[in-house]
């Protein structure tokens, strides 16, 4: 079954070299108005939910640094030791 695509008519303003851009570059993609305006809208909040992201994920490793720290401190014998016996370069 075909996907029913449901949209609403806007308005906004733009002023004119912006306009003239974006006719030049629709020609040019071979797409409508709306469509060039409808993909650099999605592309743009796109990347402000990847920059979020980013924020969010870079808040977190300097929240949990310290702790992740500690930990591969703590392993860092065992993990060396396994490196040490079962290291796939050097032959045993």
């Amino acid at each position: 079954m075909p996907k029913t695509i449901h949209a609403q008519r806007v308005i906004f303003t733009l002023p004119p070299d912006l306009l003239r851009a974006a006719d030049q570059a629709s020609r040019n993609l071979s797409l409508s108005r709306s469509q060039l305006i409808r993909l650099a809208l999605e592309r743009f909040l796109a990347e402000q939910q990847r920059s979020r992201l980013h924020t969010v994920l870079a808040e977190a490793y300097q929240e949990y640094a310290h702790s992740s720290v500690a930990i591969a401190e703590e392993f860092f014998a065992s993990e060396q030791e396994a490196w040490d016996q079962y290291a796939p370069w050097e032959a045993n």
